[in-house]
């Protein structure tokens, strides 16, 4: 049996920061996202759950241009690889399986920090653009946070080098 599919992007906004939400008050902060419906690819899914929860339009980093690739004369669409894909397993506290296959992308908005995200109550309690340094000095008790920090790390590193 596959797992689920969820979708999470670490999403940069004009001056660099990057969006975290909380699904209720107590929650942990987590990157934006969530599950893949039945139909759609990673990246309809992902750009689906930032419109819905956050009223947000956002594009995945650009590919090279360069390597566009064709295919009897007609130009591919190309997706964007996702920077990161692994499996989590595990139940929640109430022995729920929450097991599932997520695949964290990087991506830009032109929506600046001090413009108002309209978000979908239902799903997200509250938002807020954080810089990458304080990203990384948090220590909610999830399980995958080390594994967003060390993505992240990766991240501001690669962008050093340039």
């Amino acid at each position: 049996m596959s797992l689920p599919s969820v979708v999470r992007a670490f999403v940069f906004n004009p001056d660099g920061q990057i969006l975290m939400a909380r699904h209720t008050a107590d929650a942990p902060w987590v990157l934006p996202g969530g599950h893949v419906e039945l139909g759609e690819n990673l990246h309809e899914a992902m750009q689906r759950e930032l419109t819905e929860e956050f009223g947000l339009e956002a594009r995945f980093f650009e590919i090279d241009r360069d390597e566009i690739l064709r295919h009897k004369g007609k130009k591919l669409i190309h997706y964007p690889l996702p920077i990161a894909t692994y499996e989590l397993n595990y139940t929640n506290k109430e022995w729920k399986d929450k097991s599932r296959s997520e695949s964290i992308f990087l991506m830009e908005t032109d929506i600046a920090t001090t413009q108002t995200l309209i978000i979908q109550a239902s799903e997200i309690s509250e938002y807020q653009w954080f810089d990458a340094d304080d990203i990384i000095t948090m220590k909610p008790n999830i399980e995958t946070w080390d594994f967003v920090i060390e993505m992240l790390e990766r991240i501001i590193d690669s962008g050093d080098e340039e």
